[in-house]
């Protein structure tokens, strides 16, 4: 059975390679998983075949699809939802704008391109606390940041390859995978943020920042009589070019400013969860709107933004999070990772490698789907048992699993990000992930080391 899954596992990769169109490719292959467990279940007595949903195992996966959607979508489904459509209002009514461009003016004094490039970095993964869609930020960066970096002497490729990693940590309470683990470890979004991220983003963060400035010299030097890629000059179209006022730059920051202070770190009497903090934002941003333009039909007709990022964020990662789910589902039915777990526990072989183990798991999966949620959404569920079993803290193997998951998808080919900055730089995919890739794997190092020592 394990031999027939990883078949189809490898045809799964050559699929989505061949760019077959993700969803329907994970949710058949789950399928086939499921199916060729429930076969070696019922006609040759193996393990994997669960009790069925239905009363016919046909019909039972279309049932699994269907419990996974009612899952997925009442729950952390609809914290992506939100944190999508408060990112798409913020861009609609340039606040988003507003705080990358009072982020970057700074960065116009340094001469360095490869300097630059390692603080454009640093800089863009402290947006990203703020601004939790890894494709989003990038959209932004591509329009305020990336002319001003060839200008000043970077690459195209190169700038476009260290904005599409500017999100691979998915840091912050805003941002879907960190509210997956502090859900799965029990505590709230901004704990997890403030007692655990933050000590192991403080050594890979400034590690991938290095790794940029050194790599992306060596492949310049590498190709300096290749085709760089070419300026390609963005515009948004997502709003109007009107100026906003300075304090704009704050709207976007207004969700997490309250996720902190009303938590258990500051004011316990009072607790708010991420989707209600963007609500309460939105109203303000709403708000400050009919200010601005002395209209409250215009202000009240913008809430059409955040119901249209909703809808997106829904038929791109919300779905691509149930094919994941259901693919990954038919993996653990075929015994693959049981067996690979089993492994390492019946060894001996300690947390550090069972931490590895994950990251290699979580890895696999979101360079296959281009999502590090759906890779850890997909997995999470598994952490505290086999956390348990080996007498550690569940944040031990979930705080690496959840950063290798966004490093992977920073240097997949279909991950939309990488796509999103690809075309900027008018590259192909494979040119960007050349650039991330070692930055990327050489962040994983140090997120497992770090994790090692501090947590």
């Amino acid at each position: 059975m394990q031999i027939i899954a990883l078949l189809i596992i490898v045809f799964t990769v050559y699929l989505i390679v061949r760019r077959y169109q993700t969803h329907a490719t994970l949710f058949f292959a789950g399928f086939a998983l499921l199916t060729t467990a429930h076969i070696s279940t019922t006609w040759f007595g193996g393990n994997g075949a669960e009790e069925s949903i239905t009363g016919l195992f046909a019909f039972d996966l279309f049932a699994m699809v269907s419990e996974a959607f009612s899952h997925r979508v009442a729950r952390i489904g609809m914290i992506i939802m939100a944190a999508g459509g408060f990112a798409k209002y913020m861009s609609s009514i340039a606040a988003s704008t507003a705080l990358v461009n009072l982020s970057i003016k700074p960065l116009a004094a340094i001469r360095s391109p490869y300097l630059l490039l390692a603080i454009t970095y640093v800089a863009g993964q402290v947006l990203n606390v703020f601004i939790p869609s890894a494709a989003g930020l990038a959209m932004l960066l591509l329009v305020a940041m990336y002319p001003t970096l060839v200008r000043l002497g970077v690459r195209p490729v190169a700038a476009a390859a260290v904005i599409g990693t500017t999100a691979c940590l998915d840091l912050g309470p805003a941002s879907p995978a960190s509210n997956v683990a502090a859900e799965v470890i029990g505590i709230s979004p901004i704990e997890y943020f403030v007692i655990h991220q933050l000590k192991v983003a403080a050594v890979v963060v400034p590690v991938i920042a290095a790794l940029h400035f050194f790599w992306q010299r060596w492949c310049d030097q590498r190709e300096a009589d290749e085709d760089p890629g070419q300026l390609l000059e963005i515009t948004n179209t997502e709003h109007d070019q009107t100026p906003v006022p300075l304090i704009y730059a704050l709207l976007p920051i207004l969700p997490l400013l309250l996720l902190f202070v009303f938590s258990p770190l500051m004011v316990t009497s009072i607790r708010l969860d991420v989707v209600t903090a963007m609500l309460i934002s939105l109203a303000v941003a709403m708000v400050c709107e009919s200010i601005r333009h002395r209209s409250l039909r215009e202000a009240l007709a913008g809430i059409t933004a955040f119901f249209r990022g909703m809808g997106e964020i829904f038929s791109t990662v919300v779905t691509l999070i149930v094919a994941a789910e259901v693919f990954a589902a038919g993996v653990k039915a075929t015994g693959l990772i049981s067996s690979l777990v089993a492994m390492v526990e019946g060894n001996g072989l300690g947390s550090g490698v069972m931490a590895i183990t994950l990251v290699l798991i979580l890895g696999a999966a979101a360079l296959l789907t281009g999502s590090g949620n759906a890779a850890l959404f997909s997995f999470a569920g598994m952490i505290p048992g086999i956390a348990n079993r080996m007498n550690v803290s569940i944040e031990t193997l979930m705080l690496p699993s959840q950063f290798a998951g966004g490093m992977f998808r920073s240097f997949s080919p279909v991950a939309g990000v990488i796509i999103a900055v690809a075309g900027a730089a008018k590259v192909s995919p494979f040119a960007i992930i050349k650039r991330t890739s070692v930055p990327m794997i050489g962040g994983v190092v140090a997120t497992l080391v770090a994790n090692y020592l501090l947590i």
